[in-house]
């Protein structure tokens, strides 16, 4: 009896020791997958298929404090220089809107459309008995891309405030349209279709962490080293790459590698999470996002780049205020890499053809079964990652918490065996004594 009592000992603390390795860092994504999961932030959009360009803008009616990481060699940006931790912790300013938009220099112009939206509703700073609605963004090359081009026409270029105004005024929580929309509908990526995309994740505390993304990049967002396979298929969560795969023909169907021209790539998107950060823990989660880019696109950032990633925190306004510690905040900033990365996978698979460039699922048929702006369904498993591609934030994530388990069950066996055996031959250090 006191045999089985000691077994069943060593049993309950395997199962012991397995509870203390910890759940995942990260569970499921958030109910609609996309930033807008992330409380107080809503997502509107304007659409300009003809003229192949649009705006896309963020509506905070709460406020959050945001950071800027400009990462690229020629950034197009506005009011990024506020956002600098320095600056914040000297000044705080609510920021209530943001935009991302098409257009190239000219496109900076739908800002004055965002600010005219949200000083009608008196959403700014209070600063000389007005209020002021500062409003950060930044822009995309995409000029020349049209119908409008393509038929010999004049290219229409954004240079209005009525576009940002509309994309402020659609602003609305929930679903989020992706692919060629917005910001997105004439971006292009590495020789294929680029777009806008967005994803989330939910951590075991309830952390809220999203992404929105415009890929207009000159990298590619797949390995011509290893299939064409999108770099990021392992971070898919659920299904919600559709069913996306390894291209059945490998690079066959492969463009040439495009032809770089300054200025004329860009990635540009927003992270933001509920969680309670500091000025300078924004604008670090801004340059950690940056991460997820280099994970799903190569090469990143090169001197030609526009590349600009926004970071903002709703928690102080949204009555979530909560200390993050520093364990903490080393796992909100590994998985808003991932959350990045999988926001530009999914930029890449929603895209439609608009006669821009041809897309990935049209470029290597049969890589793709889904992909809709639903993000798809009857999805294959996800494949593993590399042990050495995601990293293991604190708490546990990636493969350390699977090792942890077998490591665990292997334990428990070897106790309950080493009770079985007669006293006398139990292994006592390195040697077995006779009884």
């Amino acid at each position: 009896m006191r045999r089985h009592r000691g077994a069943w000992g060593i049993v309950v603390a395997g199962v012991l020791a397995l509870a203390a390795a910890g759940p995942a860092a990260a569970q499921d994504p958030g109910r609609h997958n996309a930033i807008t999961d992330v409380p107080g932030v809503t997502v509107g959009q304007k659409t300009d298929r003809q003229a192949g360009t649009g705006t896309t803008a963020l509506i905070m009616p709460e406020g959050a404090l945001m950071g800027a990481s400009p990462s690229g060699g020629a950034p197009g940006n506005r009011v990024t220089t506020l956002l600098r931790g320095t600056f914040q912790d000297s000044m705080p300013t609510p920021i209530y809107g943001m935009f991302l938009n098409g257009g190239s220099i000219f496109g900076l112009q739908a800002a004055c459309g965002v600010v005219q939206y949200l000083q009608e509703r008196d959403l700014g700073l209070p600063f000389g008995g007005q209020t002021i609605p500062l409003v950060p963004g930044a822009i995309i090359f995409d000029l020349g891309r049209g119908r409008d081009v393509a038929h010999g026409g004049t290219d229409r270029i954004p240079k209005e405030c009525s576009d940002g105004y509309a994309a402020a005024s659609a602003a609305r929580g929930g679903r989020v349209q992706q692919g060629s929309v917005g910001a997105g509908t004439g971006a292009r990526s590495g020789g294929v279709k680029g777009g806008l995309g967005t994803a989330s994740t939910v951590l075991p505390d309830g952390t809220v962490i999203g992404a929105l993304v415009v890929v207009n990049s000159s990298g590619r967002p797949y390995n011509p080293d290893d299939g064409c396979e999108l770099y990021t298929l392992w971070a898919e969560k659920g299904d919600e790459f559709g069913g996306a795969r390894r291209p059945p023909n490998e690079c066959q169907q492969a463009p040439p590698p495009p032809t770089p021209r300054d200025g004329e790539n860009t990635t540009i998107g927003v992270i933001a999470t509920n969680a309670s950060l500091t000025a300078a823990q924004v604008e670090r989660l801004s340059q950690l996002g940056e991460d997820g880019f280099a994970r799903a696109i190569r090469p990143a950032h090169t001197p030609g780049d526009g590349d600009t990633l926004y970071a903002m925190s709703t928690a102080e306004n949204a009555g979530q205020a909560r200390e993050v510690d520093t364990g903490e905040f080393r796992t909100i900033g590994a998985e808003a890499g991932d959350v990045y990365a999988r926001a530009i996978t999914k930029a890449i698979l929603n895209a439609k053809n608009v006669g821009v460039a041809a897309t990935y699922c049209e470029t290597f048929p049969g890589a793709c079964e889904g992909g809709d702006e639903d993000a798809g369904a009857a999805a294959a498993p996800p494949a593993a990652p590399p042990a050495s591609a995601r990293p293991v934030a604190s708490g546990g994530s990636g493969v350390a918490t699977p090792i942890l388990v077998v490591v665990g069950l292997l334990g428990v066996a070897a106790g309950v065996a080493v009770r079985r055996l007669p006293r006398g031959r139990r292994v006592r250090g390195h040697l077995a004594e006779e009884a």
